[in-house]
């Protein structure tokens, strides 16, 4: 492959990742906050979350398909690299937390329409204790997550610096 089309993989390699960065950012921070409104609120705002969540699943599976048909991201002893390994953990927990934000949706017991038109809750009947375990994974993964993309960020950080 050409050096130039390399370096247009990695381009295009760089703006998904910050494009989704961006998106994931946004749909973590925002889900802690969804239980503090009112019914009426929080169906459209879990409307916009959920949304997302699976905006996040199909862009976190390209990206994925992206990295490995262009053989970007894989230098020699790429396991020994904490950076290279923290990538090998977001990506499974990434496509992961949608799937669980799914299940929180499939036995909520009100309506829940990713995007406005997607009737997730109606796959299976409502099951409180079901919700209530999908939802305490999604907050805790959520959790992790964050605490993984600091670490990320202290790692890049770390070597631009040149430390």
């Amino acid at each position: 492959m050409a050096a130039s089309d390399k370096k247009s993989h990695y381009t295009i390699a760089k703006i998904l990742h910050w494009s989704v960065g961006f998106i994931i950012a946004f749909n973590l921070l925002s889900g802690f906050r969804i239980k503090e409104f009112s019914l009426e609120i929080k169906q459209v705002l879990i409307m916009i979350h959920s949304g997302i969540g699976l905006f996040i699943f199909m862009l976190m599976l390209f990206r994925w398909w992206w990295r490995w048909s262009h053989n970007l991201y894989a230098p020699p002893r790429w396991w020994k690299r904490p950076s290279m390994l923290l990538q090998v953990i977001f990506y499974p927990l990434l496509l992961i937390q949608p799937v669980i934000g799914i299940f929180v949706a499939v036995f909520n017991d009100y309506e829940v329409r990713a995007l406005g038109f997607i009737n997730i809750s109606t796959i299976a009947a409502a099951n409180e204790s079901l919700h209530s375990m999908f939802l305490e994974w999604h907050g805790t993964l959520a959790t992790l997550l964050i605490i993984l993309v600091f670490v990320h960020g202290l790692e890049r950080t770390r070597i631009m610096l040149g430390e």
